[in-house]
C-alpha cells in the first residue's frame, strides 16, 4: 500500500509502542482534550450518523465520540499498524479501527474529524481535498498562528515529522475558491492542558512578552487551536 513508503512510519510506529514518547509526551491526554474542547464548539444531532476520526493516534477521541453519541457508528483509522493495533485492544467494542494513510481513505460519512494531523504534512493541501471527497462535514482542528519560540513563522522542514505550517482563518480558502465546499467556519479556541494555557501560565506568557517587548525580541505568541467545521458541496 502506498503508506508503506512513508519514509517515518518506523519512527511513528516506535512513537506509538508501549511507554513510547507519545505517552510519555501525555498524548492520550491531549488527544482526548482535544475531542473535549471541539465538543463545546460543534455538536451533531443526537441521531445515527457515520464519524471517521482520522489520524486516531490511540483511540481516545473515537472512545469520547462513541460515548457522546452512542447512536452514531464510530470509525477511526490511523497510518501506525502500532496504533491501531493497540486501538483495537483497548477501544475496539467502541469503533471500528482499521490501518490506512490519508490518501488511501475509501468510502463516504456524515462527518470527518482530523484533530492536530494536517500540520505534520507538506501536502496537506492535497491531503485536504482528498477529506473532502469523502464526507459531508469535514471538522479540522490544527494550531493557530503557530510561531517558534522566537517569534517567527514555522518553516518546513523535510527532515521531521513535526509541524510544518503555520495555519490561519484563511487557510482552507482554496477549497471554496475550487469549489469543493459550500461553507466555511472557523473558531478559535484554547486548549489548557493539551494546546493552551491555564490561568497561571497566562499571566507567566504576559510577563515573558513584556520582558521580550523591552529587549526588542518578537512576540511569544499563545498556544491557541482553529476550528474548521467545513460542508462539503456532496
Amino acid at each position: 500500500m502506498k503508506m508503506q513508503t512513508n519514509p517515518f512510519l518506523a519512527e511513528i510506529n516506535e512513537y506509538f509502542k508501549e511507554d513510547g514518547a507519545w505517552e510519555k509526551n501525555k498524548g492520550r491526554q491531549q488527544t482526548k482534550l482535544f475531542a473535549y474542547y471541539f465538543d463545546q464548539v460543534i455538536t451533531f444531532p443526537d441521531q445515527k450518523f457515520t464519524l471517521l476520526d482520522v489520524g486516531c493516534a490511540l483511540g481516545q477521541a473515537a472512545a469520547f465520540f462513541s460515548r457522546r453519541y452512542p447512536n452514531a457508528s464510530i470509525s477511526a483509522t490511523d497510518i501506525s499498524e502500532v496504533a491501531i493495533s493497540r486501538c483495537k485492544r483497548h477501544y475496539g467494542e467502541l469503533a471500528h479501527f482499521f490501518t490506512a494513510d490519508i490518501e488511501n481513505v475509501s468510502g463516504f460519512f456524515d462527518v470527518i474529524y482530523c484533530s492536530n494531523v494536517l500540520e505534520h504534512f507538506l501536502d496537506f493541501e492535497e491531503k485536504t481535498r482528498k477529506l473532502t471527497s469523502c464526507c459531508k462535514q469535514l471538522c479540522i482542528m490544527v494550531p493557530y498562528n503557530e510561531r517558534t519560540h522566537e517569534g517567527y513563522k514555522l518553516t518546513t522542514d523535510l527532515t521531521n515529522i513535526e509541524h510544518q505550517y503555520s495555519f490561519y482563518e484563511d487557510s482552507f480558502d482554496f477549497l471554496l475558491e475550487e469549489g469543493l465546499v459550500e461553507t466555511i467556519d472557523s473558531k478559535i479556541i484554547s486548549c489548557p492542558g493539551a494546546w493552551g494555557y491555564n490561568r497561571r501560565q497566562k499571566i507567566t506568557h504576559g510577563i515573558d512578552n513584556f520582558l521580550r517587548k523591552i529587549l526588542s525580541k518578537p512576540r511569544d505568541h499563545e498556544l491557541l487551536q482553529i476550528i474548521f467545521d467545513i460542508k462539503t458541496a456532496k
